[in-house]
């Protein structure tokens, strides 16, 4: 463990080249000689009670998966206004060479050993825990103003008030020859909440709802851009405090809807919910999959990938044509008690969107392309590449942020070195040196913009994990969702209800005309015998109505299939014309992929831009530096 407590010692105790460095080898990992590993390190204040500021300091620097960055932490020690040769000293007790995050329980030894500093106590982790028990509070003037660099996801997600709030829902009136431009189901008007339980059943659809009115392409086209202008975005993140009781506790979900200007507390049991009813509901179209769940104790690190595959859900419902308006997806947004006690009081239907749309009009098949199987397969052909390209590319991408934070964290560490050198060399062994003390100035300049880089390059890492990380996540997990889709419509074809209803109606027809033949035998008979004893027999009465029996049973199960069979067919035209739908909406999705990428260049030139501009600064500062060797005399 490195325990420097003479500030003079910065050079000896550098963050980047601590005593267990060997010198001798240009190729040593660094690795610190700390006597704690950070999993003992971070437990250190477990369970002690901790002074406000220290969850607010962690709170303010912008935690993703439980964990701040480096440079983030850099920021709030600097607040303390404490010399860089310590600053450099706590975090070389704190953190490794190879971290580019801290834990929360780091975090708070961070802040302890800070607040020891401020009151000169000795920097050593055996004299923190000495005083656990009454940790002091580190003096961090203006904390709530430092700028820990811009979130790519408030930009995604932007923040809405924080009591529900009506509405205001997006109608487009325009008459588009499209398959999407008419919604089976009408978004509620008023203050967006459902009127009556009733209200949750799904609303009969007539085909003449969904006939396009118009062929004009400009209007089509006019259509679709308004539709990408008018996408609602949601926003979720975690509930202040968990609920429940100790290994049984569980997260709380903030869901904020932008268009619908609503916030609501759900939990994942909600979602989980949600998706089963609309899996019932809406079998062929394409439905967002749910993170996983997870039995026992969740860490930081799951929750925050569960939080973010929770957003890509409700987004992607949004997003959907259909789905956006079905009443329960609009009063899982808008319904402010908790969603299982206002379950109880509400009858929802889970008839699939089918039932209500019988019998559909002639003209419906018409719309279905005559190439619509052809295009499927080719998709289906495509599919499975695609989502393994877009998985290398996700993790790919994934490695490049870590890398970008890793860089960031080293040049945090390389300011701080360079600072605390600068501290170290302000006088010279020469006293009328004037050259030593221009270094020393330039160290400062040096360390400052080395720290800004670091800065710079935190954000861009940021942009990267919200911004098109998320992004090629989102549009890998439409792709899964129409794979499933189609395996869906699959499992259906193999059933082949009709076909079975056809050879049954094709059986009982062949029974019905032996029953037919049976029985008027049995009634040709019955009339000689008749006619020979004088009258009809009861045995052959009683026959003769065996028989109409059992034809008036047949008959009935042939009307029935052939019933069946009608709505089975009208079913399959139904299933074909959702399929097109669906695959008409998957298609232009892809439109989505350029201001991906586009959001990604701009930012990639935008950080590009400042770290030039910063090094730009520097320029004049170092060739300012005194080089002459004559200068040192």
């Amino acid at each position: 463990m490195n325990t420097v407590q003479d500030p003079a010692d910065a050079m000896v105790a550098s963050f980047s080249a601590p005593p267990a460095f060997e010198v001798n080898d240009p190729w040593g990992t660094n690795n610190p000689a700390r006597g704690l590993d950070p999993m003992d390190l971070s437990s250190i204040l477990s369970g002690m009670p901790l002074p406000t500021i220290y969850t607010t300091a962690f709170d303010l620097a912008q935690p993703v998966g439980g964990r701040i960055t480096v440079s983030a932490l850099n920021k709030l020690i600097a607040a303390s206004g404490l010399p860089h040769g310590t600053v450099n000293q706590i975090l070389n007790i704190v953190v490794t060479p190879t971290q580019s995050r801290i834990s929360k329980g780091e975090c708070s030894v961070t802040l302890a050993l800070v607040a020891m500093a401020q009151k000169n106590m000795d920097l050593t982790v055996e004299n923190l825990i000495a005083h656990r028990e009454d940790l002091p509070i580190p003096h961090l003037p203006g904390l709530e103003s430092i700028d820990f660099g811009s979130s790519s996801e408030s930009t995604m997600y932007p923040s809405t008030p924080v009591m529900p709030r009506h509405h205001h829902p997006i109608h487009s009136d325009t008459t588009v020859s499209d398959p999407w431009r008419n919604s089976t189901i009408s978004t509620p008007k008023g203050n967006g909440y459902p009127p009556a339980p009733s209200y949750l059943a799904s609303p009969p659809i007539t085909a003449t709802e969904i006939l396009p009115q118009s062929a004009d392409p400009e209007a089509t086209r006019k259509e679709m851009y308004q539709w990408f202008l008018n996408l609602d975005v949601i926003r979720i993140s975690f509930a202040p405090e968990k609920e429940g009781v100790f290994l049984f506790k569980h997260v709380n979900y903030i869901v904020e809807s932008k268009n619908r200007q609503t916030t609501v507390i759900r939990r994942y049991s909600d979602f989980w919910w949600l998706l089963e009813v609309l899996a019932k509901r809406f079998p062929f179209r394409i439905l967002p999959n749910l993170p996983p769940k997870r039995i026992g104790i969740a860490d930081e690190t799951f929750l925050e990938r569960r939080l973010r595959g929770l957003t890509r859900f409700m987004n992607a419902l949004v997003r959907h044509p259909i789905l956006r308006s079905d009443p329960l997806v609009v009063s899982f947004l808008t319904e402010p008690v908790e969603l299982a006690i206002w379950r109880k009081d509400i009858v929802i239907s889970t008839e699939d969107e089918f039932t209500t749309r019988l019998p559909i009009a002639s003209s419906l098949s018409k719309q279905i392309p005559m190439t619509l199987d052809l295009e499927v397969e080719a998709v289906k052909r495509r599919l499975p590449a695609s989502i393994e390209y877009y998985r290398t590319m996700v993790a790919t991408l994934d490695r490049i942020q870590k890398r970008s934070e890793a860089s960031a964290a080293d040049y945090t560490r390389f300011s701080l070195a360079v600072g605390a050198l600068a501290d170290c060399e302000k006088q010279c062994h020469i006293d009328d040196c004037y050259n030593c003390g221009q270094l020393s100035h330039a160290y400062g300049k040096i360390g400052s913009h080395f720290s800004q880089a670091s800065t710079l390059m935190d954000i861009q890492a940021r942009s990267a994990q919200q911004g098109m990380v998320e992004s090629l996540k989102r549009h890998r997990d439409l792709l899964i969702s129409v794979r499933e889709l189609f395996q869906r419509r699959d499992r259906i074809r193999e059933g082949n209800l009709s076909e079975m209803l056809k050879k049954r109606i094709t059986s009982n027809e062949a029974k019905l005309k032996t029953l037919r033949t049976s029985a008027a035998n049995a009634s040709g008979a019955s009339g000689t015998s008749g006619a020979a004893d004088g009258g009809v027999s009861g045995s052959s009465s009683a026959s003769i109505g065996l028989y109409d029996a059992q034809i008036e049973k047949v008959t009935n199960n042939i009307n029935s299939d052939r019933a069946e069979l009608e709505i089975q067919g009208q079913r399959a035209v139904l299933l074909q014309h959702t399929l097109w739908m669906e695959i008409t909406f998957y298609h232009k999705s892809h439109s989505l992929i350029a201001g991906m990428y586009q959001s990604y260049v701009h930012e990639q030139m935008k950080s590009s831009q400042s770290l030039f501009d910063n090094w730009k600064s520097l320029s004049p500062v170092v060739h300012d530096m005194p080089m002459e060797v004559n200068g040192f005399n």
